[in-house]
């Protein structure tokens, strides 16, 4: 066992009883895959603002924000209040409320082109639902997504991820940034493609920027080629006020929308034009049926249009500013340690990797220790080398994190120095 590890297990002995107690009733311990690390994760009590606090009563700054669902951080006092008011209406009623009408007018104001809303209760709904919106309306069969790029637990747009090949017919892949892959793609199967979907910075595993132009050119060659695109944004909608269709200067049909759009609560929803929507419900000769029990909840509604309203130019520009200061300080860290490390990421939205050698590729086993080596000193970020900041975070919670992650990699350093010694 390491000396990270073994430091780890001391801390955290209340994590570590419940996590046996709850691999009874879960697999695992967990209900989400997101969640694990070795030896065991963190269980945690309760959140407020940039500050997460474990059952041990150990306390971190959040630079993960449940996986980017969090804008505001923890128990942001608008939502809070808000939604405390709200309880004493009900939860949610088959119809139409005045805080879901609002939220639509909010979201369709938002998202370029946007002009109609369905809302749904998470995003994998989200993707799933605009997958069947494409196909619907174009009355072709197949997607095309990208290898290693998720989308949510939605069969059709899991293939390509943990080995899963692709299916003729039905999933196509290409790859994330290389423009001539989807060409290739849409020159032989055109004619079967209802729409190409695409997570405007590629999140899952290792992130990835997209190269200059590539979106552009993508949204040119689907529009040339007569095939929808459907932007995921459930992530990247931080980027701009307009989320990332903004931010990289182009345009989608379908717009996907979830994470930190229900204010943290589960909210989905997707964005497209009047004429594509109006087939749910409305087209008597081919109508497209969309169902749910919580879809467009009073409590989702009324804290989603507060999370996006507060969501403002100025406020995303000091979470970039943010995130920029720190990337900087771990480099520079990393540097004095002598532990090669890479960020790639945009905005508030970045990955961290220890990487084999300088400018080689990224070390697994030396990235889960420096996760580890963080979550010791009182940093949580994903596991994954995830971060995504949020406006509860403080300039001294940043000034904090940088200091704690130097301690953090002077620990792997050191580590890295026993195996040698060893």
């Amino acid at each position: 066992m390491s000396a990270i590890q073994a430091e780890y297990e001391r801390c955290t002995p209340g994590s570590a009883r419940m996590m046996a107690r709850a691999a009874g009733p879960m697999p695992r311990g967990l209900t989400r895959s997101l969640s694990w690390f070795p030896p065991y994760p963190v269980v945690f009590d309760h959140g407020r603002g940039s500050q997460l606090f474990d059952v041990d009563g150990r306390r971190y700054v959040d630079l993960f924000a449940n996986g980017m669902s969090l804008i505001h951080g923890h128990a942001y006092e608008p939502i809070e209040a808000a939604l405390l008011g709200a309880l004493g209406r009900g939860t949610a009623w088959p119809g139409a409320s005045d805080a879901q009408i609002e939220f639509a007018e909010l979201l369709c104001a938002r998202v370029p082109g946007g002009e109609r809303v369905r809302f749904a209760n998470t995003g994998t709904e989200a993707t799933m639902l605009a997958c069947k919106l494409a196909r619907h309306v174009s009355g072709r069969p197949t997607i095309v997504k990208a290898w290693d790029a998720y989308h949510g637990s939605y069969s059709d747009l899991e293939v390509g991820l943990l080995g899963k090949d692709e299916e003729p017919g039905r999933v196509e892949l290409a790859r994330f940034g290389e423009i001539e892959t989807y060409e290739r793609i849409l020159a032989a199967h055109g004619d079967q493609i209802a729409a190409v979907i695409v997570e405007p910075v590629q999140y899952t595993g290792v992130v990835t920027v997209p190269p200059p132009e590539f979106l552009a050119q993508l949204a040119r060659l689907t529009r040339e080629a007569g095939v929808l695109l459907i932007l995921d944004d459930c992530l990247m909608f931080r980027l701009a006020e307009g989320g990332s269709a903004e931010r990289f200067g182009f345009r989608a049909d379908i717009t996907c929308l979830g994470k930190w759009i229900g204010g943290g609560l589960p909210v989905g929803a997707v964005v497209a034009s009047a004429e594509m929507m109006d087939c749910f419900d409305l087209d008597p000769e081919h109508p497209l049926y969309h169902g749910g029990s919580f879809n467009g909840n009073l409590l989702g509604m009324l804290a989603g249009q507060i999370a996006v309203s507060d969501l403002t130019a100025a406020a995303i520009a000091r979470i970039d500013a943010g995130a920029e200061r720190l990337r900087a300080e771990i480099e520079a860290g990393a540097e004095e340690c002598g532990v090669p490390v890479a960020t790639h990421g945009v905005g508030g939205a970045f990955g961290l990797y220890v990487l084999d050698a300088p400018g080689g590729e990224v070390d697994a086993e030396a990235s889960a220790a420096l996760h580890l080596a963080a979550v010791n000193r009182g940093v949580y970020y994903g596991a994954g080398g995830e971060f995504g900041l949020s406006t509860a975070l403080s300039d001294a919670d940043l000034a904090a994190t940088a200091a704690a992650m130097r301690g953090a990699l002077t620990d792997v350093a050191a580590l890295a120095g026993a195996d040698v010694r060893g």
